[in-house]
């Protein structure tokens, strides 16, 4: 029987593995090195060379994610941390050039550098949260431990006075680690107005959107975790498994920026302290997991484009067609454009621009449409309102 019981636990951990990162991103780029020729000594010139090469192929995968002015600031912070360790981050190199003029080696490679590495020294010194305008970050997560009810402390009565749980804990300690804004619901209770149709622990992403707003949070991490009892292990030790499912979404645009479920086990002489225990293995798990993720869509919208949602009222067709042809056209950074709705006078658009809206909306608010002007009615990262304005 206790072998029985301890065979169930070991399957437990086996079968519910916590949820893998995706696949390494990387991008190869070409970059040249240069090296002295010191007594005739071409192969140990070859070695220096191509570490410089190394060292330049790091340096334009550094400048996919920072804009110049970021890097002359934080220059010496990245030289000593992330240039003096540029083998960790080229995962492999080819020379396909090789030259000597005069006393000069120069070389030229073919450099894989993994972006994984690099987004999280940059995320570790702050750089890449400052390129996202530092996005505030609020956790709304409802937990229920073995043998108890499914609590969250926004549908207490008074919630400045209620307790964050182990899991939504583990998920602060971790975002913090790499330089999240975090939202203490505590502090940012006096904002908060919670009315009866939200005492709800299993809130839907629009009712999470509805109170991480009035917190001022950019994004809301929204889910639910859940331990249960399995049984004793033998010895007196009890059993739990926890399960856990969490959204990543932003609160202007409501574009999901990733999901995460994990699984995880654990062992204690209370079944409580092992709900506990559990919870939070897949706390720690599901926050890894949900880092790497939303790093990973921050680092592709600093190095590209990220999607800006633009409402604007007060035009006829043909102006939304010349507002359109100008933002195509004209107006910097914008890749890609999809109308997603015109109704009477007001029109929805979805842009995918190399800047952020605040910034496109400085650009807009200049510009002349010919028969009328933009005027910006709200702004936030990643949604604009837009009023026509007639000359």
């Amino acid at each position: 029987m206790k072998r029985s019981a301890l065979f169930l636990v070991l399957a437990c951990l086996v079968i519910f593995p916590a949820g893998g990162a995706s696949a390494e991103e990387t991008k190869f780029v070409t970059a040249e090195g240069v090296a002295a020729v010191q007594q005739g000594a071409i192969d140990i010139a070859r070695d220096a060379a191509i570490e410089d090469a190394q060292k330049r192929a790091v340096e334009q995968a550094i400048g996919i994610f920072i804009d110049s002015q970021t890097q002359v600031e934080n220059f010496q912070l990245i030289s000593d941390n992330i240039l003096s360790q540029v083998k960790g981050y080229v995962k492999r190199y080819t020379l396909i050039d090789e030259r000597v003029e005069g006393n000069i080696l120069r070389v030229k490679i073919n450099a894989e550098v993994s972006l994984g590495k690099l987004t999280d020294e940059l995320s570790a010194f702050g750089i890449l949260m400052t390129r996202m305008h530092k996005p505030r970050t609020m956790v709304l997560i409802a937990e229920q431990n073995v043998g108890g009810e499914l609590q969250a402390w926004w549908t207490e009565q008074n919630v400045q006075e209620s307790e964050i749980g182990v899991v939504e804990n583990s998920f602060m300690d971790k975002f913090a680690e790499k330089g999240f804004a975090l939202i203490d619901h505590q502090a940012a209770a006096r904002e908060i107005k919670v009315s009866k149709a939200y005492r709800t622990p299993n809130l839907s992403t629009g009712q999470a959107k509805t109170l991480a707003n009035q917190a001022h949070a950019e994004v809301v991490l929204v889910g639910k975790a859940l331990a249960k009892y399995y049984g004793e292990v033998g010895g007196g030790m009890k059993s739990a498994q926890a399960d856990l499912s969490v959204r990543a979404v932003r609160t202007d645009t409501g574009q999901v920026l990733a999901t995460v479920t994990t699984h995880a086990a654990a062992v204690h002489i209370s079944d409580t302290s092992a709900g506990i225990e559990a919870l939070r293995k897949a706390a720690n798990q599901a926050a890894e997991e949900m880092l790497t993720k939303i790093l990973a869509v921050y680092s592709k919208e600093v190095g590209g484009t990220r999607p800006v949602s633009i409402t604007i009222t007060g035009l006829n067709k043909a102006q939304f067609v010349k507002f359109k042809d100008v933002l195509k056209n004209q107006v910097r950074g914008i890749r890609n454009l999809s109308e997603r709705s015109f109704t009477g006078t007001t029109a929805e658009i979805e842009v995918d621009s190399k800047s952020s809206a605040q910034i496109l909306s400085d650009e807009l608010a200049l510009r002349d449409f010919g028969t009328f002007t933009v005027e910006i009615v709200r702004s936030t990262a990643n949604a604009l309102e837009l009023k026509v304005v007639l000359k």
